[in-house]
């Protein structure tokens, strides 16, 4: 009988540079193990790539791939929401210049002592006069129960930087919108406390020292709604009362010429 030939056998070693330690094997056997264990590891490789490639958005940036109807639509919608919060940030932009425009010609007139009867420096666009500020509203009045329950301790003394009257009151107690408008500034200020300024088109009206803000940036009030409470805040702020404001075109104006405080 004749010997039985061997087969050939193969080893892959790591073999450690100076020779400190044994060498590691990595593969040993036959030929066919070495093609067809690096066929394996390819194989897996291969699916793993296609899978990571297909189930995300990688696809998408290979040159000449196409959308599918749904994904159109779902990026069309993306994009408008996108389009729709650029457009809110430009809205939030200009509310911010608005009111910064505001803060900052009252704080110069204040410091520079400019009387209110000049011609002042337009801070925001003329609009329709609000009903409640028409000429007969100097005459019939009325509306002091819907801006607050109190009375008044000091006029208005634009010579003395006081562009408002002050209305002595209880802690807490409700302060109404004297017009339909917009909220365009809540928030607190060093010296006034927590303020409210709402626009009304051709005028805004200005709520000072309360204790408590009911209505936020941007929201629209109506004629007599609640939006916010008196109180003693602030650094000008000597007792409870409400500081109310009235400013025409940019310019503070007597409120008592358009709201009648003797009810």
């Amino acid at each position: 009988m004749g010997s039985r030939r061997k087969k050939k056998m193969y080893t892959l070693s790591l073999i450690p540079v100076g020779g400190r330690s044994r060498p590691v094997t990595l593969l040993r056997g036959s030929p066919a193990v070495f093609v067809l264990v690096p066929f394996l590891v390819l194989a897996v490789l291969g699916s793993l790539i296609a899978l990571l490639f297909f189930s995300t958005p990688l696809r998408y940036m290979v040159p000449g791939w196409t959308l599918s109807g749904h994904q159109e639509q779902l990026v069309a919608l993306q994009a408008k929401r996108v389009d729709s919060l650029l457009v809110e940030i430009e809205s939030m932009r200009a509310f911010s210049e608005k009111v910064e425009g505001v803060m900052f010609q009252e704080e110069a007139m204040v410091q520079g002592g400019e009387s209110p009867g000049g011609s002042g420096r337009r801070v925001f666009g003329s609009g329709i006069m609000p009903p409640l500020f028409s000429a007969d509203s100097a005459e019939t009045g009325g509306f002091t129960g819907r801006l607050i329950t109190g009375s008044i301790s000091q006029r208005f003394k634009p010579g003395r930087s006081h562009y408002g009257v002050d209305i002595a009151t209880s802690r807490n107690e409700p302060v109404g919108a004297v017009a339909d408008g917009s909220v365009i500034f809540a928030d607190w200020t060093g010296a006034f406390g927590y303020t409210l300024i709402v626009d009304h088109g051709e005028y805004m009206t200005f709520y000072k020292h309360c204790s408590k803000l009911l209505k936020k940036g941007g929201e629209q009030v109506k004629l007599g709604e609640v939006i916010a409470l008196a109180g003693n805040t602030g650094q000008e702020s000597s007792g409870v009362h409400l500081h109310f404001e009235v400013w025409r075109n940019g310019i503070p104006v007597n409120p008592e010429t358009y709201l009648n405080f003797s009810m």
